[in-house]
């Protein structure tokens, strides 16, 4: 067995619970740093998830960035609420797909349906070995920016590895862009015309774009209504999206609070939004 096989035996036999706290324990957090950078830094494995929301899926992990995915506790508050919003046989859509992780999630949790979207070659690239290495998952990689028109856009790719945005973003603007690069852009009310089914539900993290994925739906949300899960960046973009949300749900709630959007000064939170 090497060394990379007996680290996964003994992870898949601490609790969740525990995974999450490991890092608060002085003397484990250091054997745990070691044991990872002596053996694993920066090399890609295959792993099973063993514990969490993405229990069961087959991920393919680079250490250290796909640390807390690999062991199951990635944003665990944010993905334990995904699962429970998720029903079985909707289709869904992740918008902002990052690594593909919450698309696993929608797909273990039974899902009918899941359509990822996500630009940027490094992330379509993981989320493309993600699919095949999870064959009986109905999980399918878009490669388009979802934004309020047809084309193409300006895609500035972040100091921090597999991040990027829209150009057009209001998110982070003082940050430098590494590099940018044209990428196809579509709209939601635009999908059906390419033979994908109206969602159930859709998660949204785009880095300050959200506002422009709900102005590319209006059709969609009028008459779909799907359930939504946005993630918003700051206070400002928060109340031009609750403007769009407020033509079309009766519900509409702070996922970390449970109270209303209204006067909402948290930097960045997630919107809930269902009839």
């Amino acid at each position: 067995m090497n060394q990379r096989s007996f680290i996964q035996k003994v992870l898949d036999i601490i609790p969740l619970r525990i995974r999450s706290k490991v890092k608060y324990i002085p003397v484990v957090r250091q054997v745990q740093a070691f044991i990872m950078k002596r053996y694993m830094h920066g090399k890609e494995f295959i792993a099973t998830i063993s514990a969490g929301p993405a229990k069961g899926l087959v991920f393919p992990v680079k250490l250290p960035q796909d640390k807390y995915m690999w062991i199951g506790t990635w944003e665990i508050d944010f993905a334990n609420a995904l699962q429970q919003y998720v029903q079985a046989g909707w289709v869904c859509y992740d918008i902002g797909g990052y690594k593909g992780y919450y698309a696993g999630v929608m797909a273990m949790k039974g899902a009918k349906e899941v359509y990822v979207f996500e630009p940027m070659p490094a992330n379509a690239e993981k989320i493309t070995k993600l699919i095949e290495l999870n064959p009986s998952l109905p999980i399918h990689l878009k490669q388009y920016a979802v934004s309020d028109s047809n084309g193409t856009a300006t895609f500035q790719l972040m100091p921090e590895e597999t991040m990027g945005k829209l150009e057009n973003s209001s998110f982070q603007k003082e940050d430098i862009a590494l590099t940018s690069i044209t990428v196809e852009t579509i709209t939601l009310d635009t999908l059906a015309e390419k033979g994908v089914p109206a969602p159930d539900f859709i998660k949204i993290d785009v880095e300050g774009a959200e506002e422009f994925v709900l102005a590319g739906a209006a059709n969609m949300l009028s008459q779909k209504k799907p359930f939504l899960m946005i993630e918003i960046h700051s206070p400002a973009i928060g109340k031009r999206c609750l403007d769009t949300l407020q033509k079309y749900y009766q519900h509409i709630f702070v996922l970390e609070t449970g109270a209303s959007p209204k006067g909402t000064e948290t930097e960045i939170c997630h919107y809930i939004a269902y009839n």
